[in-house]
């Protein structure tokens, strides 16, 4: 479904490039094509050559640059060919990777160049053919470099991968990995999953590396989020750390969020005829908030939710996230609530029920909380508070 990442966008330079709206404040999209990015905060456009479609950024917190190239499709005839001939116009060093990504040809490359000011740089690249909006038979040819001073690439490279897997180029894109990431774990085997959710024996699937693949992004991320610590864009850095988890975790529920429906549908219904969906988001809070409570305040202090349903021990906003993605899974829209002052997180969800609420661009969400043994609609009176929680906006 279409939802509020398409909204609010604004002309930033001309008809051709279109910045984001103030919720996404480095959220970028362009025009012709079907192409965003949710790059980190802090970038600003360096220069650009409208002649050949050049756009150029640098960070204002990392010593990263940023180019973005467009190529007609006659000019190359796939996204190799384009990644080739501009690593050989660097007079760069590295290998190229193809990337399937969903069904779609694309290449990623680790390159070192030497600029003009006689500095060796090393980054890098990712290439790929995207189809025009008002014409898909045509295609727009992307490629996308980010680099650092050579000697301080390594400790750079967390930031610029995640630069390179926050791009999308459809809808469904914005709850699935990226290239980076689909490229490091591509499609693996599956194993059984036992769940126990409401009295019922629920047997799914999930592929073997999925905690990992979950770590390898939210390894990263928190590396990118650490950075904005004291800056003052530390709220909308929060938010897109979640997006970024949110958006690698999604689909490896899609199994098993299709297997609980269909367990515990039946039971909700006879329970509760007439709202068997309220039954059903019970009986989930009360399966997550009896889940091991556990924190690790030395790394990420983050439980990734395909960790979580394994029984490995979480926290709030790990149990708030795995909320989100089965109801999302379910159809009912949601919002995750973070608070810096309490500490804590919550799950928000748009149904028709009484209880405490905040309201986000005209959509109410009736909070959960998760690690206490409570309904759904009750917080803790002390965190009621509603300027206090940051809101994050879901893709």
């Amino acid at each position: 479904m279409t939802r509020k990442f398409f909204k609010h966008i604004f002309i930033f330079l001309s008809a051709l490039f279109i910045g984001t709206s103030s919720l996404y404040a480095e959220m970028y999209t362009f025009e012709d094509i079907n192409f965003i990015m949710d790059i980190p905060e802090g970038f600003y456009l360096s220069d650009m050559s409208r002649e050949h479609d050049s756009f150029f950024f640098e960070s204002k917190l990392m010593p990263v640059k940023y180019a973005l190239k467009f190529y007609p499709e006659e000019r190359y005839k796939d996204p190799k060919a384009m990644i080739e001939d501009v690593i050989a116009q660097l007079s760069a060093k590295g290998g190229i990777e193809e990337v399937n990504w969903y069904g779609r040809k694309c290449y990623l490359s680790t390159f070192q160049f030497v600029m003009p000011d006689q500095k060796l740089y090393a980054g890098w690249a990712f290439s790929i053919q995207v189809p025009l909006k008002n014409n898909p038979e045509k295609k727009q040819n992307v490629l996308m470099l980010t680099y650092a001073d050579a000697q301080i690439s390594r400790d750079c490279d967390q930031y610029m991968l995640s630069i390179i897997d926050s791009v999308f180029f459809c809808q469904e894109d914005f709850r699935r990995p990226g290239p980076v990431t689909t490229f490091a774990y591509p499609e693996n085997d599956t194993a059984e999953l036992i769940l126990n959710i409401g009295g019922k024996t629920i047997i799914s699937t999930l592929e073997t590396d999925a905690i990992d693949r979950s770590k390898f992004v939210l390894e990263r991320e928190y590396d990118v989020l650490k950075i904005y610590a004291n800056h003052e864009k530390w709220k909308e850095a929060w938010q897109r750390y979640y997006r970024q988890i949110f958006r690698e975790s999604y689909n490896a529920f899609d199994d098993i969020a299709s297997d609980v429906y269909k367990e515990l549908l039946p039971v909700a219904q006879k329970a509760n005829f007439v709202s068997p969906h309220m039954e059903m988001l019970q009986m989930l809070m009360d399966w997550v908030q009896d889940m091991e409570y556990e924190r690790d305040r030395e790394h990420a202090d983050f439980t990734v939710p395909v960790a979580a349903i394994q029984g490995f021990g979480c926290d709030c906003d790990s149990r708030s996230m795995l909320m989100c993605i089965m109801l999302e899974h379910f159809g009912i829209q949601t919002e995750l609530f973070i608070s810096r002052e309490y500490s804590h997180a919550v799950f928000g969800a748009a149904v028709n029920q009484n209880g405490a609420a905040i309201e986000v661009n005209g959509t109410k969400f009736v909070l959960g909380e998760t690690t206490a043994k409570v309904n759904f609609g009750l917080i803790a009176q002390e965190q009621s508070d509603t300027s206090k929680w940051i809101e994050v906006d879901l893709p």
